[in-house]
């Protein structure tokens, strides 16, 4: 059944996962509230829009409480780096307790952390949360928190695009539009799967509009699985010149850790990144129908002039 969530606040909305799904909201006619700490930080990414600005910290609780006044439907789309992990069980509190207040129903924009580490290829919600890195149990506990205040919770996959800044496909992209080799974790030839961020935000749009979402963990498709070798193969298209890829098996990558900062960061998902995985997202086509998604023909040359664009005015 359709619902009308009325106004929309997004916390954490300078992130990509918010920005996009503002960007949707509003092509949609819904008005849309912008939450995160920096007001600049929300001037920069809503300029020129009809996005209503609120600066406010989410471990705020009054200051969130005023943030989300008025709003019928509260997104927590925060995404916390790797130090501040510990804080996601408590923005969802204070997510949860400023959205009672007003009277709003929750959605999560979440990862495909929760099911790490994965068993076998195919990962779909029934799949075990459990085990694996602090990180991993620390996503799963808020989006319980969600969960148990009757919220909707969307995983999402890998994701990469115009406004992103932290992804493993995101990274692999930049270096390559740098004009180095494109790293890729684990073999060449292992495929994951990956989403666009417009069009999986597209989807969360969509899901918020529905009844039947809220209380349920949502998982949501990406673009389909891409290999180290196809994506370097897509890049060397659009860039007009050959990328090779850069690849190692887990075993590698973590025996090098201890003695490289940059894989010592993400030591964590070395080994759950280095495997194939696929979504079956069946539950949600039942909700949605089947989704348009962007090839991946178009989707990578769209972020390698978004990222080229960044670069010449950085």
């Amino acid at each position: 059944m359709l619902l009308d969530p009325g106004r929309v606040a997004i916390v954490g909305a300078t992130g990509p996962t918010g920005i996009h799904l503002a960007r949707h909201l509003l092509a949609r006619g819904t008005p849309v509230r912008a939450v995160s700490r920096r007001a600049s930080a929300l001037e920069r990414a809503f300029a020129g829009t009809a996005v209503e600005i609120a600066p406010a910290d989410a471990l705020d609780a009054e200051a969130l409480r005023r943030a989300v006044e008025g709003c019928g439907l509260v997104v927590d789309a925060i995404g916390l780096p790797a130090g501040r992990m510990a804080d996601h069980p408590r923005t969802a509190r204070g997510v949860v307790a400023a959205a009672r207040t007003a009277g709003a129903r929750l959605l999560q924009v979440s990862s495909y952390w929760a099911y790490l580490p994965h068993r076998g290829e195919v990962v779909d919600e029934s799949h075990p949360r459990q085990g694996g890195h602090p990180w991993f149990r620390l996503r799963r506990e808020a989006e319980d928190v969600i969960l148990a205040a009757g919220g909707a919770v969307a995983h999402l996959p890998d994701f990469f695009g115009p406004e992103v800044h932290t992804s493993s496909v995101q990274v692999a992209l930049e270096a390559a539009e740098a004009g180095g080799p494109l790293p890729w974790l684990g073999g060449a030839g292992v495929a994951r799967e990956v989403a666009f961020v417009p069009d999986v935000m597209a989807l969360v749009a969509d899901l918020a509009r529905r009844e039947e979402a809220y209380g349920q963990r949502w998982a949501l498709p990406g673009n389909g699985p891409v290999t180290g070798r196809g994506l370097a193969r897509l890049a060397a298209e659009a860039l007009g010149r050959p990328v090779e890829v850069q690849s190692a098996p887990a075993w590698l990558l973590l025996a090098l850790s201890p003695f490289k900062g940059e894989l010592r960061e993400i030591r964590p998902i070395l080994r759950p990144y280095s495997r194939p995985v696929r979504y079956d997202t069946a539950k949600l086509r039942g909700l949605l129908g089947e989704p348009a998604p962007t090839p991946f023909a178009d989707a990578v040359p769209a972020t390698l002039e978004w990222i080229a664009r960044q670069r010449g005015a950085g």
